[in-house]
């Protein structure tokens, strides 16, 4: 089942993992606001996902590439996820940026909802 439409009762899960997905979604803000929905207040929320870089050449290649990846892969390669993460209510605990400032590893946990 796709993940915009999957409904779980609120805080019914003590850790949920996403991995390298938060491209594919049509509305990713979406699926964090249910992720933090559904985690339970004492859990935690993991995101290993890949976005656009601050690094400013390799960004304007990534805003220039999007339309066609998106077109043959089915992922946005411009996606800002730390702020996506921010805007849906996790709090976030720690943060790391890898591979030029693309990959965003992140640990959190519900914030208010």
């Amino acid at each position: 089942m796709d993940m915009e439409e999957m409904q779980f009762p609120d805080r019914s899960f003590d850790t949920i993992v996403s991995t390298l997905s938060m491209c594919s979604y049509e509305r990713p803000s979406v699926v964090l606001e249910k992720i933090n929905r559904w985690c339970k207040p004492d859990g935690q929320i993991l995101l290993m996902e890949h976005g656009i870089s601050t690094n400013l050449p390799l960004s304007l290649i990534q805003r220039t590439l999007d339309p066609l990846l998106h077109r043959t892969v089915g992922c946005h390669f411009t996606r800002n996820i730390p702020a996506l993460v921010h805007q849906s209510g996790i709090e976030i605990v720690s943060s790391e940026s890898r591979w030029m400032n693309m990959v965003h590893l992140i640990r959190g946990k519900p914030g208010e909802v």
